[in-house]
């Protein structure tokens, strides 16, 4: 007979005790030696990543990942992450979501809100929709400034800033308003029309939160990692697939 002083139990044969020792949740938790037993005694195989404890068999290592680790083990990929804030963006990205988010100017197909409006934002949707055409859309659906600040002067939605040869400071195009500068007039020009100098004209609507952004995907970002709880991922998500407007709607609402 094969005794387990772990749990203080004989086994008429090997293959009684190695099933036990795979199937045990005693042994998920902890590596034992054989106590006494040799015959074909093996060292566990299989290591948790999480926490460098060694198993018998993987459905053990499996079984210990989801009882112990699933605030950061994501089951159906059978992959460990560093904390929970990285198992969420995996499960957000467009390996569990898809590419659920049409675009309603063009076929492309986006796995968030957010990335969504980061593509009409660029302004590389064939539409011709930019970052200074949808804040002037969204400051008309939000006349209350819910989810946007107020400010004196808006600037215009066909404004653009255009750097010349003048910006040549003899080393290298350098910007009026930060002074950074940038070995070609492009890179210059780029850097002139991000919003990088623009002003924070959206809010976090949440009570206790009183962020603000320069970009409504980047207000959708924060609203969609529901740390200030104003709305549940999936809410916006399905609110957005009703269109912009429509998300921005229920978030004005709120």
């Amino acid at each position: 007979m094969v005794y387990c002083s772990p749990c203080d139990r004989y086994f008429n044969s090997e293959r009684s005790y190695n099933q036990h020792i795979e199937n045990s949740y005693t042994h998920c938790n902890n590596v034992y030696p054989n106590y006494g037993y040799s015959s074909n005694y093996k060292e566990p195989e299989f290591e948790c990543e999480g926490c460098d404890t060694w198993f018998w068999s993987s459905k053990a290592r499996e079984d210990h990942h989801i009882s112990q680790h699933s605030h950061r083990y994501c089951r159906s990929c059978e992959r460990m992450f560093m904390n929970e804030n990285n198992l969420m963006q995996h499960q957000r990205s467009k390996i569990h979501q898809g590419f659920g988010m049409k675009c309603p100017f063009c076929p492309t197909q986006y796995p968030t809100a957010s990335a969504l409006i980061i593509h009409l934002e660029s302004g590389s949707c064939p539409s011709g929709t930019n970052r200074q055409m949808i804040n002037e859309q969204i400051r008309r659906l939000d006349r209350n400034h819910i989810i946007t600040t107020r400010q004196i002067e808006y600037p215009s939605s066909s404004s653009t800033s255009i750097a010349t040869q003048r910006s040549w400071n003899g080393y290298r195009y350098e910007c009026g308003l930060c002074s950074r500068e940038f070995n070609t007039l492009q890179g210059l020009n780029g850097h002139l029309n991000s919003p990088v100098h623009e002003q924070k004209i959206y809010r976090c609507p949440g009570p206790r939160c009183a962020r603000e952004f320069k970009l409504l995907s980047s207000l959708v970002q924060h609203v969609e990692s529901e740390t200030c709880g104003l709305m549940k991922f999936s809410n916006v998500q399905n609110t957005a697939r009703g269109g912009i407007n429509n998300m921005v709607g229920r978030m004005i609402q709120y």
